[in-house]
């Protein structure tokens, strides 16, 4: 029985984590990025989604002066646990005015999948944890337990601003399938405990045989692109297009990526329990390293054959260092600042190209609102120092060297006090925030999907 805890325990341990650890430096502020409200790291929410928490967090700020930030992590590794995560963000970007403490943040941890809503100690009264924790419970988490996270977070901030706003909170009944879920958990758990090592090996050694076969079925089907001659549009692999408002999910190589890692897993699990040692382990998992670095040189992204669109015909791999050439000015500049990957196609048949990019994470709030590229630039103007008696003044630029976009706004900077270095909270002086200066005690709620 010990051997067969180890191999659950191992198995949860190592499973595939849907992105790296970030660190709080590394989550975009939205106020400074684009002057909103939605820091979407995680990239789970579609851009009409986004657009629609910006403006209803627009008018609450307009309203009432209360903050709330969107964000979402891949995960939380590297702290305690994701509340402590969402304590220390909240006081790193001081959301909520600062003396009234009235911010929210609503983070989203994919990874951990956890929810976690932080309050502000100002907003005590009208927002109480236990009305957060019922927003949670009932408009939240059953969304999400479905997938649905565009539905789970617009719900949600439509209830925490309406709260905000002195409107009342639906009473919408938890979904069914949150007591379905507890059940079958419960049941799992009792079920688990009376499984031998052998009828362990077999489940692994099976999954892992099913995994890698899905996985290398989905390899062999071929990605269809459209060849242009001079290779002028360029097609995004995170970013929903204007036109279609689709992202081009086909093309990413992710799902892949995620079969043969979990597949050489199980089969790495099952050698390391049938042998005895875990030098079976790493045998397989070395096997998929090998097999993702092979496809990656042969393929880029994505890992399936790419064909034209137009005449069906096997398109080439086009070498990085060769496709500047084909690329629009502003891919080049953005490439050139190290805002995005490219990857290019050739069909010999109708002599076209086919480009994709891939953004990163950290840039993606950087599209100019004129003529879409990425190559938007922010600086910032100190006009008046902070003391520790007066606010201070600095002025933003968003400028684009493509189109020549220009946009200025005035933003106060809260004046210096004794809890910028020695907070109860956790607040650091370093830092450079757009919020209002606000602070947390920890206040707030959070679940699990």
């Amino acid at each position: 029985m010990p051997k067969v805890w180890a191999a659950v325990l191992l198995v949860v341990s190592l499973l595939p984590q849907p992105a790296w650890a970030i660190t709080l430096e590394q989550v975009p502020n939205p106020r400074r990025q684009y002057g909103g409200w939605v820091s979407d790291t995680a990239n789970i929410l579609s851009s009409s989604t986004e657009n629609e928490l910006n403006r209803l967090i627009t008018q609450l700020e307009q309203r009432t002066s209360a903050e709330m930030a969107v964000v979402t992590v891949p995960n939380t590794q590297g702290y305690a646990t994701p509340k402590d995560f969402t304590t220390q963000l909240f006081n790193y970007w001081g959301i909520g005015k600062a003396g009234q403490n009235n911010g929210v943040l609503f983070l989203i941890s994919v990874g951990d999948r956890r929810v976690e809503i932080e309050t502000g100690r100002g907003l005590v009264a009208i927002l109480p944890d236990s009305r957060v924790q019922q927003i949670i419970d009932q408009q939240i988490l059953p969304r999400f337990r479905n997938g649905d996270f565009d539905g789970g977070t617009l719900a949600g901030v439509q209830q925490l601003t309406s709260v905000l706003q002195g409107q009342p909170v639906a009473n919408v009944p938890a979904a069914a399938s949150e007591v379905t879920t507890s059940t079958i958990a419960t049941s799992s758990g009792a079920v688990t405990q009376g499984i031998d090592s052998s009828l362990v090996e077999g489940i692994l050694l099976l999954l892992g045989i099913i995994i890698l076969g899905l996985g290398w079925q989905r390899s062999r089907m071929p990605v269809s692109l459209r060849a242009e001659r001079g290779g002028r549009q360029v097609l995004s692999l995170t970013r929903r297009d204007p036109r279609t408002g689709a992202v081009l999910s086909s093309v990413q190589s992710d799902p892949i990526r995620l079969f043969l890692y979990s597949g050489s897993l199980c089969l790495g699990l099952f050698l390391g329990l049938s042998s005895g040692t875990w030098l079976g382990l790493a045998l397989p998992v070395v096997a998929a390293l090998a097999t993702d670095g092979t496809l990656g040189r042969k393929r880029g992204i994505p890992f399936q054959p790419v064909v034209c669109q137009a005449c069906g015909r096997p398109m080439r791999l086009i070498q990085p260092q060769l496709l500047d050439k084909y690329l629009p000015q502003e891919h080049r500049l953005a490439r050139s600042r190290g805002r995005a990957r490219y990857y290019g196609w050739f069909c010999p048949t109708c002599q076209g190209i086919a480009v994709v990019v891939r953004e990163g994470t950290l840039s993606r709030h950087l599209y100019c609102p004129r003529c879409q590229a990425l190559t938007l630039d922010l600086t910032t103007q100190v006009l008046r120092e902070a003391t520790y008696s007066s606010s201070g003044l600095k002025l933003e630029i968003l400028s684009c060297p493509i189109c020549g976009y220009r946009s200025e706004r005035e933003v106060v900077i809260p004046e210096l006090s004794d809890t910028d270095t020695d907070s109860d909270f956790g607040g650091d002086s370093g830092r450079d925030s757009d919020f209002g200066g606000g602070s947390s005690g920890g206040g707030g709620a959070g679940g699990s999907w």
